[in-house]
Formats: C-alpha cells, sequence, structure tokens
C-alpha cells in the first residue's frame, strides 16, 4: 500500500492500516535505537513504543516531505536524545550526591589538599569492595578523568550503557560508603 493511501486509512481509524504502519516500521526504529542506546538496552523498545504514540498523534500533520521511515526516524532520534538528557542528568545528580557524602564524612577539618587525598582513599577502598565492571567504569570516568566517549571506546560499550551503568555504580557506591565509613 502506498504511504499517502496508508496514511489516510489510518487517519480515518483503519486498525489494519495501523497494524501495518506499526509492522512495516517497528523493526527499523528499534534498530535505530539500539544503534544510538546500545545493544540489549532496556529502553529501546520503550522508545520504539514512544515513537509510534507520537506518531500517530502528529499524523494529521505529516506533510510527506520526506518518506514516514525518515519521519519516523527523526523522531526516534529526538526521543533517544531525550533518554540520553535524562541519564546525563540522573549520572550528574548521583555525582553531586556522592561528593556531598564524601565531603560530609569530616573532611571539613582538613585544608583542600588533605580533603582530595581522603576523598580518593575511601572511594578506592569501596571500589576494591565493588565489582569489577563497576570499578573500571568508575575509575575511568572519575580517577582518571575520561569523557564517556573514551570510557565507552575503552570499555568497548555503547554511550548509553556508559551513562546508566555508571549511575547504577555510583549508587552502590554511595550506599558502600555510608555502610562503611560513618565517621
Amino acid at each position: 500500500m502506498e504511504e499517502r493511501e496508508l496514511v489516510q486509512k489510518i487517519l480515518q481509524g483503519d486498525e489494519k492500516a495501523k497494524t501495518e504502519f506499526f509492522v512495516t516500521h517497528r523493526e527499523k526504529l528499534y534498530r535505530t535505537c539500539v544503534y544510538l542506546l546500545g545493544y540489549q538496552d532496556p529502553e529501546a523498545e520503550d522508545v520504539v513504543q514512544e515513537v509510534f504514540i507520537t506518531a500517530f498523534e502528529k499524523l494529521p500533520e505529516f506533510q510527506f516531505r520526506s518518506s514516514l521511515l525518515t519521519w519516523l526516524t527523526q523522531i526516534c532520534i529526538f526521543k533517544c536524545h531525550n533518554r540520553f538528557r535524562q541519564r546525563a542528568k540522573l549520572v550528574n545528580q548521583e555525582h553531586a550526591e556522592l561528593d556531598v557524602l564524601l565531603q560530609s564524612k569530616a573532611l571539613e577539618r582538613q585544608d583542600a589538599k588533605d580533603q582530595e587525598k581522603e576523598k580518593r582513599r575511601i572511594i578506592e577502598r569501596c571500589l576494591e569492595r565493588i565489582g569489577k565492571e563497576c570499578r573500571e567504569i568508575i575509575e575511568q570516568r572519575e580517577l582518571q578523568e575520561k569523557s564517556y566517549i573514551e570510557v565507552g571506546k575503552a570499555l568497548k560499550i555503547p554511550l548509553g550503557t556508559v551513562m546508566s551503568r555508571l549511575s547504577r555504580c555510583k549508587k552502590a557506591l554511595r550506599i558502600l560508603i555510608k555502610e562503611n565509613f560513618e565517621l
């Protein structure tokens, strides 16, 4: 069925046309999500669903300046970038919370250089107890101060995975610090 005809049927409420639209484009959009978010990202399927929800809402405005697939891919990319922004916000929040926690561990009495040494000592002791996967990603990002992209390349994982794993590992590190270093 031609795209214009398909869109017209969808707008008229034809469920069969909606199903055809979904089936035709779902796999390509999923591959786009996997490419952008990372292999086996649990949010990839959610993003695809969000793309179709948005597409069905905005379909009356579609003007055929591009193909349906191009239009859907643009929506998909936008949704993936939104996920990155959400993850970055979460990672930054985790970083700030961890920093506050380390500062609160009676480090105020020491000068700045000693504070930094003490923070590193506490982090290193906790990193010894945390899993290898977490230790590697935290060391590269926080101690070696590599960018997310550099960490991803070094560990051979996608950017989205770097961000979500880093957030999860910082949360685990914060819990370890709280449990073991109440000063």
